[in-house]
């Protein structure tokens, strides 16, 4: 299985995985970081703060290589009114 490594970039700063984590595929590790972005927006809320929209994940390959971008933004829906 691939290593892929899930990166956080949020409030201009980028945390890097140092350790990555084995997926079966790129979707499988797509998944997983948009279930981390959803995690990381509801932290925000249950600290009463907003959503920082150009928060985003990247993941990398074993190889180095940016291979897909998660923005928060992008998996949750967000509307003014119902």
């Amino acid at each position: 299985m691939p290593v892929y490594f899930i990166h956080v970039y949020q409030r201009g700063r980028l945390a890097k995985d140092k350790e990555g984590k084995q997926f079966d595929d790129l979707k499988a590790a797509e998944g997983e970081a948009i279930k981390a972005a959803r995690e990381m927006a509801a932290q925000n809320v249950r600290a009463g703060k907003i959503l920082d929209l150009s928060s985003r994940l990247e993941i990398v390959d074993g190889n180095g290589k940016l291979v897909s971008v998660v923005a928060v933004k992008d998996t949750i829906p967000i509307r003014d009114r119902p």
